[in-house]
């Protein structure tokens, strides 16, 4: 049972949104919230209170993510990536946890770091693979020129806290700027969703977030959709016209996957 007494007030007072529960270890919490990976698995805070500082760790499953994945921290582009966003949140890692150490006065920072850097580490599965251009991107590339839209392929993308992202594109809209993300894969979809839950840290709004997805809705679960939708605008390749009017006038793309039940 969930109850209010598992933290001092003034740590809880810092971490609305979070749901507090008994973290398996004596004066240890767990700590959930809104952000999830793609996979649906949500992302959880440890965080100890001891004096008058807490202590807070990821239990090492953005390690193990990537360690599922076949990416190897052990050296090499994604080791010397995972060092430069734990350095940019003052996070360390320690015997495979990513784990930070602050003021009890700063107990929400921490939470808020810890799971910034879960999400920021858990794309290294794909920047690892290399960063050549695919159709999908190429086609969207050749989209935009033709919509006379100024844009940027794979811009850097600074977080709050220090880390860099890089986006498929970024487009000078008439309104606004929008981040584009590009997807043609499950593992590409989940990706995008890392990152425009980071995109939401760095303030970008919900229709500054737009994901591109390959071919039509009827090829993606509904599932990731929904997950996708919640986090940013989507549409499909198959009806380039939507994200025309997406772009340039700002309608807002439905979500075709939910009419068949509504």
């Amino acid at each position: 049972m969930i109850t209010d007494d598992l933290l001092p007030s003034g740590v809880r007072d810092q971490l609305p949104g979070w749901t507090i529960a008994p973290g398996g270890k004596p004066g240890t919490v767990a700590l959930t919230g809104g952000l999830f990976f793609s996979d649906g698995d949500g992302v959880t805070v440890l965080l100890r209170v001891s004096g008058q500082e807490v202590l807070a760790s990821d239990a090492g499953v953005a390690a193990m993510r990537l360690s599922d994945a076949g990416v190897d921290l052990g050296g090499g582009r994604a080791a010397r990536a995972w060092a430069d966003i734990l350095d940019g949140y003052h996070l360390k890692e320690i015997h495979g946890r990513i784990t930070g150490r602050r003021s009890i006065h700063c107990a929400g920072a921490l939470v808020a770091d810890i799971a910034g850097a879960v999400l920021s580490t858990d794309s290294l599965k794909w920047l690892a693979q290399g960063g050549r251009e695919s159709p999908l991107e190429r086609s969207l590339y050749a989209f935009l020129s033709s919509a006379h839209l100024e844009f940027q392929k794979r811009p850097s993308v600074r977080l709050p806290r220090g880390a860099e992202v890089r986006p498929t594109a970024r487009v000078n809209a008439p309104k606004r700027e929008v981040i584009v993300q590009a997807a043609s894969s499950k593992q590409a979809a989940e990706h995008a969703l890392v990152l425009v839950q980071q995109l939401a840290r760095a303030r970008y709004s919900l229709d500054q977030r737009f994901v591109l997805l390959g071919g039509n809705v009827d090829e993606w679960s509904p599932d990731q959709l929904d997950l996708l939708a919640d986090n940013a605008s989507v549409g499909f390749a198959s009806d380039m016209r939507m994200v025309d009017a997406f772009l340039k006038e700002g309608k807002k793309p439905p979500r075709l996957w939910t009419q068949d039940i509504d």
